[in-house]
């Protein structure tokens, strides 16, 4: 393995530690898997977010995320709107509803 690959595999989410870096200051509490199944999804949803692949396609990821999880911080936007913005169609834009919502096994 190179530098590069190395670093590559350093900066890879899928194999971060699984640990969140709050857990070394405070410990969660064995009995609670409540804050370990919110840091699941959220890492979940980060992971989807950086599969985009490019800036664009993390943006539009991003956005997408807001619109299932807080549409009101993108105005309201519609999937129309949203695809238009990222310069594809609304049909894309609601595959990619679906399958962020499959990927944290979310509706």
């Amino acid at each position: 393995m190179n530098e590069h690959e190395s670093t590559q595999l350093e900066n890879n989410l899928r194999y971060a530690e699984s640990r969140h870096p709050v857990e070394f200051l405070e410990p969660v509490p064995p009995d609670d898997d409540s804050i370990q199944r919110a840091c699941e999804v959220v890492s979940r949803v980060f992971i989807w977010i950086a599969d985009g692949g490019t800036l664009e396609q993390i943006g539009l990821r991003s956005t997408v995320v807001l619109y299932c999880v807080r549409s009101d911080l993108i105005g309201g936007a519609t999937l129309e709107e949203i695809g238009l913005r990222a310069g594809c169609s609304r049909q894309a834009v609601e595959n990619l509803v679906t399958d962020f919502c499959h990927t944290i096994g979310w509706r």
